[in-house]
């Protein structure tokens, strides 16, 4: 049954100013950009339920978002570095987004956003975050800083240690069936010698429900997967780019498939990602003379590859040779100008430039020199991404869905007066009481106790 939107509040009608119909007052506040939003839901209590609904925030997603107009989430560290992160749009200004103080690292874009939510990480392992750049909220994922499934865990004599991976890929996806967002990571060791991939394992991290990781039912196959290549959600499935394949997850069943590669396709300095709402896998060094080539699946059940373009450096002009020379660079997306249909692509030092899908000169969109941000260093990991107006919340954090929860917050109670050891046995018992153990508010609150 079709979601039926709520009356919007009108002006009384024993007034002299005209009365809007409700669906124009949806329609024109569903344009509008979230903060904005953010900020007509205090005019009154009927506002901040009509803003806050299902309807309105699907609805606003839709309105506020022009695919042919993209827009870039820009996380780089620049000389005027203002310890925030910015939005730019293809003939627009720089605008200041949030903070992003929540990480002790860089800022890494992970995945292109899922209804206005990205998945970022901080550099030098310094966590995963989900966040919605729109309204600045943000959620910390529980392990992954330094993941105890990363850690070496081993003791003298231990008949059965715990096992031990030495690679990590993570994936952000929605379900729409049960309207909720899925983190997936999917761990895998390999021998150093040979590469090939010796065990592998994946968990599921569900926002706004217990916030634990959870492994699936089904194993996942021995694939070796790598952190710099993170999944691609595209048709309800997370796709992994792994040495001599791709292993795809449904986020609805948590079932494993596997994709064949194009047949030309080369591991090395590759990356995939969703270009026109296709899946497309790209390879060739950046920062050589090497053809850079961008192919896309064009037939899902056949398997069908083909060639979207193919990007000779040399022939570039000098000048937009040594502008745009990089240690990363990667599609972000697809728009027409101009009658034509251009690729925009991003590099390593925030520069943004578009081709033809000839692979002729590049026409330069982009450089952060002249900005709020400021020049940028070249670094191998992505310094941009792409960017959606959304009101779609992150989720609540363990200590918020404990808070809410009467039957959680006593068991918090009653476990942190008990002796350490004691705590440490009883983290056994379920997922639930071990996450709410291994908080930092609990640990804190142990240490106080004692």
């Amino acid at each position: 049954m079709a979601e039926v939107a709520p009356p919007a509040p009108t002006v009384d009608s024993n007034q002299d100013a005209p009365v809007l119909l409700p669906e124009v007052i949806t329609e024109i506040l569903a344009r509008l950009p979230a903060k904005s939003v953010g900020r007509f839901r205090c005019v009154s209590r009927a506002w901040c339920a009509m803003l806050s609904g299902d309807y309105f925030v699907d609805l606003h997603l839709r309105r506020a978002n022009r695919p042919d107009h993209p827009r870039l989430l820009l996380t780089a560290v620049g000389s005027d570095y203002d310890d925030h992160l910015h939005s730019w749009r293809l003939g627009g200004a720089v605008e200041k987004l949030m903070a992003d103080d929540f990480s002790d690292g860089i800022i890494v874009p992970v995945t292109k956003p899922c209804r206005g939510l990205v998945l970022v990480r901080g550099t030098g392992n310094a966590g995963y975050f989900v966040c919605n750049p729109s309204t600045g909220d943000v959620l910390a994922l529980p392990d992954t800083e330094g993941s105890m499934k990363m850690t070496s865990r081993h003791k003298l004599f231990q008949p059965h240690p715990p096992p031990f991976f030495s690679e990590v890929s993570y994936g952000l996806g929605y379900c729409t069936m049960r309207k909720e967002f899925k983190v997936v990571r999917l761990f895998c060791d390999h021998e150093f010698e040979t590469g090939i991939a010796q065990s592998t394992n994946c968990e599921v991290f569900i926002l706004d429900r217990a916030a634990y990781w959870r492994p699936t039912a089904e194993q996942p196959p021995l694939q070796r997967v790598e952190e710099k290549k993170p999944a691609v959600f595209l048709n309800g499935y997370l796709h992994f780019l792994c040495h001599g394949g791709i292993i795809t997850f449904s986020i609805s069943g948590e079932t494993f498939g596997s994709l064949p590669p194009p047949s030309a396709f080369k591991d090395a300095a590759s990356a995939m990602i969703e270009l026109d709402r296709c899946l497309s896998l790209c390879y060739g060094k950046p920062d050589t003379e090497d053809l850079y080539h961008v192919l896309v699946l064009r037939d899902y059940k056949e398997a069908r590859w083909e060639t979207l373009c193919c990007i000779d450096r040399t022939t570039w002009p000098e000048s937009e040779r040594m502008l745009l020379d990089s240690l990363w660079m990667a599609p972000l997306g697809i728009y027409h100008s101009d009658g034509g249909q251009k690729i925009m692509f991003g590099t390593g030092a925030c520069k943004v430039f578009a081709v033809d899908v000839d692979g002729n000169a590049p026409q330069i969109l982009f450089t952060p020199d002249d900005t709020i941000i400021g020049s940028c260093e070249d670094d191998n990991i992505p310094a941009l991404g792409l960017y959606e107006e959304s009101l779609v919340p992150v989720g609540r954090s363990l200590e918020e869905i404990i808070s809410s929860s009467p039957t959680a917050e006593a068991w918090f109670d009653i476990l942190k007066w008990l002796p350490a050891r004691s705590v440490l046995e009883l983290s056994l018992v379920c997922r639930e009481w071990r996450a709410m153990i291994m908080t930092d508010h609990f640990i804190h609150m142990l240490f106080m106790q004692t």
